[in-house]
């Protein structure tokens, strides 16, 4: 019975991974795009540069509020899902839902009226008529946050009845607005259409879920008990996950403080070496991530501790056997990677050099930072949100301490290798004192995939090494085109080579990526 159930809470896993990496792809692709099409209406002027400077706030709400409020409410929504208790759930949901609400309005009003302030501190530099138009973006933009916490709220709820496709189609809905506000109204309203775009971008994110909160038989209702046991409990556990969550943005402005100081282009190497490390991330891990939480969240409200460690396993084993290999191509096809992505214009082969180094040893780091991402999970599922607080801001302490040492000796190389190290000494910590509350938390499990992962990854990646000088001659390669063709090569062969190691070795975590794929 229990590996039965192992296996199938496995496929149910790869299965609604599957689903989630399918739209987090296209949602990736679509940004793209959106960003082509503004690139390509508005140019690099002061225009754009109001509008970026504009959606700083929201976006930076988005990204760390928006996961709070997706890890506070999937856990509570679970807890009494298990009870077969919907009425109390709906309740709760609403109370939540309202107050939600009317709190985002206030930060929406207090941040429209303190726009020119907040200007000031986040482009200080800019020129009257760039302030002016930043602070005016800025007011069109700033009320997005409110239909972001609904529709972030929506997103959990729906995950935790185990609905994924649709939350995570809504990001990408939202770029699709975006970018037809962009073709249809740019030429009228120049980059004030885009700012009201990207409001009613926000606004699609949140409608598209609406009616299938409805399906799952979600009726909203006009309570604001503030003494219900959801509310304390959402009360409680808000910020220290906002905080946890937003460690993320620490290490960040360390490196950003830190390069600072160094040869100039550090800080545009180590921004856009960050990007493609966290893109696997992204894709990948973000929909592991996202499909598992409510699997830790029922194991938890039935206080299943096996069957939480049996999960966890699950995703730490999906985990390695992504994020390895990803961050072994990382740094075999680093430069090509970065030639065909950033070469051209004023970033040149000395700016790509320089980026690769940095990618280098980010990508050290990217299985650390994945496997945080599901751990952490199963910390917010049993409700110790403190733990993962604790530990993050032990490890951005540390983080400080690797830069200081280590870059005197890697220059900008060193700030990535101490966000890689911080990343890894927090992810052991993290799974230790998880250990000791789930001691059927078996490590030798653990580490297996992680090992089997790490042999087929070195495999594919000295053959790839091996092999690109004598690829290169063969077909010679030349221009942008050629250098497209050698990276999808590689990365072919590379996939080939990965998992072909991986029967070898007899991986038995396999049969769950090849169900998340062909879900996907």
């Amino acid at each position: 019975m229990t590996l039965q159930r192992e296996a199938s809470t496995g496929t149910k896993i790869a299965k609604a991974a599957g689903i989630v990496l399918l739209m987090n792809l296209l949602s990736r692709v679509l940004g793209f795009v959106r960003d082509a099409v503004i690139a390509r209406e508005f140019g690099a002027s002061g225009a754009t540069d109001a509008y970026l400077v504009a959606y700083t706030l929201p976006y930076a709400l988005q990204a760390v509020l928006g996961m709070a409020f997706i890890s506070v409410i999937v856990p509570i929504i679970t807890a009494y899902l298990v009870k077969d208790d919907r009425t109390e759930a709906w309740r709760a949901m609403s109370i939540i839902f309202n107050w939600t609400v009317v709190i985002l309005m206030g930060i929406t009003i207090l941040g429209m009226v303190l726009a020119p302030w907040l200007i000031k501190l986040l482009a200080p530099g800019f020129a009257r008529e760039t302030f002016d138009l930043t602070v005016s973006l800025t007011r069109i933009i700033f009320p997005s946050i409110v239909f972001m916490g609904a529709g972030m709220l929506a997103t959990g709820v729906l995950n935790a009845n185990g609905v994924f496709g649709v939350p995570a189609f809504a990001p990408a809905f939202a770029n699709i607005i975006v970018i037809l506000s962009v073709l249809i109204f740019a030429g009228q309203y120049m980059v004030h259409g885009l700012a009201a775009g990207t409001l009613v971008a926000f606004m699609g994110f949140l409608i598209i879920q609406l009616p299938y909160l409805q399906k799952i038989g979600f009726e909203w209702k006009w309570d604001w008990d503030k003494a219900h046991p959801a509310v304390k409990k959402a009360g409680a556990t808000i910020f220290p996950i906002t905080l946890a969550i937003a460690i993320n943005q620490i290490y960040l402005a360390v490196n950003r403080i830190f390069a600072s100081g160094l040869e100039p282009g550090s800080i545009t190497a180590l921004d856009f070496a960050y990007r493609l490390m966290t893109l696997p991330l992204g894709i990948f891990v973000a929909a592991i991530a996202t499909a598992i939480f409510p699997a830790f969240s029922r194991y938890a409200a039935n206080n299943d501790k096996e069957g939480l460690a049996k999960s966890l396993m699950t995703g730490m084993a999906l985990v390695s056997l992504i994020a390895i290999p990803s961050a072994a191509g990382l740094m075999v096809i680093r430069e090509p990677l970065i030639q065909v992505v950033f070469e051209r214009g004023a970033f040149d082969a000395y700016a790509t050099e320089r980026t690769a180094a940095a990618l280098w040893y980010f990508s050290m780091g990217l299985w650390a930072v994945g496997a945080n991402t599901v751990v952490t999970r199963a910390y917010y599922a049993l409700n110790m949100v403190r733990v993962p607080l604790i530990l993050g801001l032990f490890c951005a302490m540390l983080n400080v301490l690797f830069s200081i040492a280590l870059m005197p000796i890697f220059g900008h190389g060193g700030l990535a290798l101490a966000n890689s190290l911080s990343a890894i000494v927090n992810i052991i910590l993290l799974l230790a004192v998880f250990r000791r509350y789930l001691s059927s938390l078996d490590a030798v499990q653990l580490m297996i995939p992680l090992v089997k992962a790490l042999a087929a990854a070195a495999a594919m990646a000295v053959v790839l090494t091996a092999a690109m000088p004598y690829a290169r001659e063969v077909l010679n390669i030349t221009g942008f085109f050629g250098l497209v063709i050698e990276l999808s090569i590689m990365v072919g062969v590379g996939c080939l080579i990965y998992t072909a190691m991986l029967f070898v070795l007899k991986t038995k975590e396999l049969a769950l990526i090849k169900r998340m794929l062909k879900r996907a």
